[in-house]
Parts: C-alpha cells; structure tokens; sequence
C-alpha cells in the first residue's frame, strides 16, 4: 500500500503531538527539580515541534498563550514575542475569539479531545484541542490546526447555501459559481440565470449616496487576498429595482498554496436596522412633526457659523399666531396642519443653506449667514405675506416677524437672537389686535359660507331673543347681550363635519355625541377674544334644561344663566316655524303651543309666558 508524502507527514506529526500529550499527561510520580522539567519541555519544543509543519501551541490554565510554534506565527501572522502572555480577544476578532474561547472551556471541563472547525481569513480549518498537564499541575489547552480536505469541500458548500444569510461564489474571473436561495430573492435572480454570468451583472452595488463612491471589494479581495468588510454606504440594487442596504464581507478561497481561486461574498439586508439608526439621528436633530431643525442643532450651528467671514449674519424670530386657538377649536391635527403649512413656507422662501428650526412650541428661527438687514426683512415680509394667503380650516394664517443682524465680530451672537426675539414680540403686541379681530371674523365667516341656513337662523333668533328680554323688562345692557350672544350660538358648529352640522340638533342618533361639542368649541372660540369673553358662559348654556336634563353641563333650573334660557326657548321657536331640510315650518301658535308642553322639564316657565305674550297675545 503506498503512503503519500502528505500521509508521512501526517502521521508524523500525529505522532510527535501524541508525544507532547503524553509528556505533558504523565503525573509526577517522582521528586524532580522543576528547573530540569522545563529544560526537557524546551528541549522537546526545540527538537519535535519546532520541526512541525502543522500550527501547533498551547495555552495555560488561564488561557493565555505560553507556546505557539513556527507555522502557527505563519498561521496568525503574527510573532511568538507578540502572541506569548495574551489571550484570543486580544489578538482575533471577536466572534472567532468567542468561538475559541468556548471550545477552550469544553476541553478543560471534559479532559477531552475537542474538533471543531475554524474560518480563518477566507479559509475553512479544522483545529484539534487536547487537555494538557501542565508543570505547574495544572491544566491547559493544547491545539495543532489542519486545512480541510477536498472531500469536505461539498459539506461546506452545502452550509453555505442553506445559511439565512445571502451568499454568492465567484471563480478568479468573478463569474458566479453558485447563489444560495437568500440570494437569489434580495437579487432578483435565480440561480439558473445567475451561474455563468460575471458578478457585475447580478450583484449591482451604489452607494447611498448620488456622489458616494463605492470600492469594489470582490476586486480589493483578489488583488489583497485577504478579507473585506462592505462599506457601510453601500446598497444593493436588485432586478426588479428595489434596493437593499447590506452589510458583511468578501472572502478569498484560497487553495492550499495560497493562491486566490476565487471568492465567497455573505451579506443580508440590514434595510430595517439602517433606517431606524437613520431615523434616529435624523430625529436627534430635526423637529418630527415640521422637519425642520430642532433648537438643539440650531443652537450648535448658531456657534459654528459665528465667524467673521459669515459676516454679516442675521437671525429671524417667528411666531406663529392663531395655534392654541386651532387647536382648541379644531384639535390638533388641524394645528400640527398649521405649523406644517408655515414649515413649508418657511423653506420655499429661504435659501438651501439657511438653518430653519422649530425654537420652541409655534416659535421658529431662521439662521442667515453673510446676509444683510434689509435681506432679511425681505424675507420676513415674504413669509408673512405668502402665510397670510393660506387658510387652516376657519384660521387664517399669520406669523409675528421679528429680525437683527451681527454687523461686528465682537458683537455677541446670543445678543443678536435676543434682539430679533424683542422685536418679534413688539411686532405681535402691536398687531394683536387687529389680528384677533381678523381671526374672529374669519371664523364668522366660514360658518355662515358653509351654512347660509345657520346666517338667517342667527339673525331670527337674535331677533326673537329681544323682543323676550324686553317683554321680561330686562336691562337695556342685558337685552344687548342676549342679542349678541343669540347671534352667536351656534359658532361651535364651524367645528363640526357638515353633514352633522346640517342634522336637526334635537335628534338623538349616533351623531348625537358630536353634536353636544358645539357650544363647548363656542364657549371655547368667543372666550379667546376680548370683544366676546362676556358672552361665552351664556352659548355654553344654551342647550341646558330646566330639569337638569340637557348638555353639556347638565344644570339645573336656575343654575342655568338667564340669558342662556332664552336662547333656548329663542332659538327652538325660530327652528320650528321656519323651513328645515328635515321637515316644513309650522306656524307660531303650534310652535308655542309645542313649547309650552315642555314647560317645567326642558323650558322656563317664565320666559315661555314672556314668548307667548310677544307672539300670540300681541300678535
């Protein structure tokens, strides 16, 4: 039977360890000088080991390297000087350290021999660990490393194909070999149309950005021959268009000589991951709901750019009017919709360089380098006329400007957005209220445009409410009001869908609900304006009963103001003898008498008596 020279010294070198294990695994059964130990230990490493082929070393009880021969230096590239007194973390990555470690562990519990395979710089190995009795009684590790076989070669291809994870094999041309199934799904291509074809054309790889460059790290591999990482940057670009952010590497295959045959490429989609740390430094920075810059950064770059050849820099203040109102009225989506319409306006108008944040709640500041006064009052004009245009629900857009320029550079920055913050709240003083005003009647306005029906309605009940305040010999003062807030009532219902806001208010059914909110988003509207603060408390209670029974506060008799009972009365008298979509007016002797049946449960007695003496008895 002939034995190959590769079996000689196979078996050779099987023979030599198995003489290291027994030297090391014999107990000492007689008193020797540990001096003379360690030189028969030198004197073995120098004749046996050091001759070997074969990576071989040892580790201590601690795991720490106390021996590596001539082919394990070649192995890891590395000196024994270097290597001697450290442990794996110290000198391999991470994962194969942590690989080694455990194998390591396996072997000093179990006393043991341990096989396990090792990915070393594109190569697949097979490393042998052995319990070793070490001098000073305790025990170590002992491993020697071997290349895989050829007949192994398949097993590999076989776990390579079946990992999640998407690989791809290139021959030293970079045409592809084979394209496991993850593969072939985050390429496009099958496996079929893929083997044959150069690499280039089945693995298209950008870089996320337009200007980014990417390095082709099959090539860097064949011409390195050694390992790769993916730039972080880089995405693929599948068949169909779609595109992946990858992450891992390229690996040479090597033959036993070290020539390059070759190369392995393992990536997977790491889409998800890239977008939330995108996102999260994105939002570390940006305002969430404009994406605008946020204070923080605005505050960073406000000393970046303080320099004097950005001379002179000017800062805007702006205030966005009408928010809490918004909301209050409308909720606060319709008010995030505000802040994003002004955003917008914001970023037409400025330059792409200018920084634009949100400063605080309905604050926003533009930071203006190498940009004159009069520019910026420029642009302050521009955005408050083009916000002016834009109308949010029933508020119509309006911002507070204010501005100042660093001229100096011993002018003090934080002084200059101190400035522009002054001005910008002298500006809204000044504006406020016509502003409010403005704000009121545009509220009015899109009521009664959206619901010409609800414009007579107030006026008839204005009317009604009157002519009973006087019949009740009310004050001159408390007929006016009764008046005013009559022709207000139903201002909440500019809140309202349309739909709903068309419905008989009197019908129970699953509109019901919303309907209750409009004299609260009335009382809401008329207390944020000082012309009608005093009328709000009586369109809150305009819908209240006698008994207790009605909305939104369910008071009771008296506790209901007076003025509030009647618009009640008022305005149920006006519902009933004109022409609704829902039903034909009836005449004002049935509608009184309709009233008056619900006298002492929804009505005042006494107001009902003052409606009946108006209508019917004076005609």
């Amino acid at each position: 039977m002939k034995i190959s020279i590769l079996q000689i010294i196979i078996i050779i070198s099987s023979v030599f360890l198995l003489g290291i294990f027994i030297f090391f695994g014999i107990k000492k059964r007689t008193k020797i000088k540990k001096g003379r130990e360690i030189r028969r230990f030198n004197e073995l490493v120098q004749t046996f080991i050091e001759s070997e082929e074969i990576p071989v070393c040892l580790k201590d009880e601690e795991l720490s390297y106390i021996f590596i021969n001539g082919a394990m230096e070649k192995f890891y590239g590395i000196s024994s000087g270097k290597i001697i007194g450290l442990d794996d973390f110290e000198i391999l990555d991470e994962k194969t350290a942590i690989k080694e470690r455990k194998t390591d562990r396996k072997v000093l519990e179990s006393k043991t021999f341990v096989t396990a395979e090792m990915l070393w710089q594109g190569n697949v190995y097979k490393s042998t660990k052995f319990p070793v009795d070490l001098l000073n009684g305790n025990f170590g590790v002992g491993t020697y490393i071997r290349s895989v076989s050829e007949r192994n070669r398949e097993k590999y291809l076989k776990t390579l194909l079946s990992i999640g994870d998407g690989v791809m094999v290139v021959d030293r041309k970079g045409i592809i070999e084979m394209l496991n199934s993850t593969a072939e799904k985050m390429t496009g291509w099958s496996a079929e149309e893929a083997v044959g074809k150069h690499y280039k054309e089945v693995f298209v790889l950008i870089h996320e950005k337009k200007e980014g460059i990417i390095i082709d790290p099959i090539k860097a591999v064949f011409n390195t021959n050694s390992m790769k990482e993916l730039d972080s940057h880089v995405m693929l670009v599948a068949r169909n268009g779609e595109k992946y952010h990858l992450e891992d590497s390229v690996a040479p295959i090597s033959d036993d000589e070290g020539n390059v045959g070759g190369a392995v490429v393992v990536f997977r989609d790491v889409t998800e991951k890239t977008e939330k740390r995108e996102e999260l430094e994105f939002n570390s920075f940006h305002d969430s709901l404009t994406g605008l810059y946020n204070r923080r950064f605005f505050e960073e770059e406000l000393i970046r750019l303080d320099t004097e050849r950005n001379l002179p820099i000017s800062v805007i203040i702006g205030d966005v009017d009408g928010l809490k109102l918004t909301n209050d009225i409308f909720g606060h989506e319709a008010g995030d919709e505000l802040l994003r319409k002004v955003s917008e306006i914001f970023t037409k108008v400025c330059r792409a360089d200018d920084i634009i944040a949100r400063w605080g709640g309905d604050e926003f500041a533009i930071l203006l380098p190498q940009t004159q006064k009069k520019d910026a009052e420029r642009i302050s004009k521009r955005i408050k006329d083009d916000f002016s245009k834009e109308r949010i629900k029933a508020v119509q857009g309006n911002v507070s400007m204010g501005y100042a320029t660093k001229y100096q550079a011993e002018e003090n920055i934080a002084n200059i957005l101190e400035k522009a913050e002054e001005n910008m709240y002298m500006k809204k003083t000044l504006d406020r209220g016509q502003n409010k005003e403005d704000s009121f009647n545009m509220i009015l306005e899109t009521l009664y445009e959206e619901f010409p029906s609800e414009a007579r309605h107030a006026r008839k009940t204005s009317e009604i409410c009157q002519k009973i305040a006087r019949k009740m010999n009310l004050s001159d003062e408390e007929v006016i009001k009764v008046s005013k807030a009559a022709y207000l009532h139903d201002i909440g219902k500019v809140a309202l869908d349309k739909e709903i806001a068309s419905k008989n208010e009197y019908v129970v059914d699953n509109t019901w609900k919303e309907m209750q909110l409009h004299p609260v988003v009335g009382y809401r509207i008329l207390n944020a304006f000082d012309h009608t603060v005093d009328l709000a408390n009586i369109v809150l209670g305009h819908h209240e009963r006698w008994d207790g029974s009605g909305y939104p506060q369910g008071l009771k008799g008296r506790e209901t103001p007076k003025l509030s009972r009647i618009i009640a009365v008022g305005e149920r008298f006006d519902d009933m003898t004109s022409n609704r979509s829902y039903r034909k007016a009836i005449s004002q002797k049935e509608a009184i008498e309709e009233i008056k049946r619900n006298v002492g449960t929804h009505y005042d007695p006494e107001i009902v008596e003052a409606l009946e003496r108006e209508f019917v008895e004076e005609g």
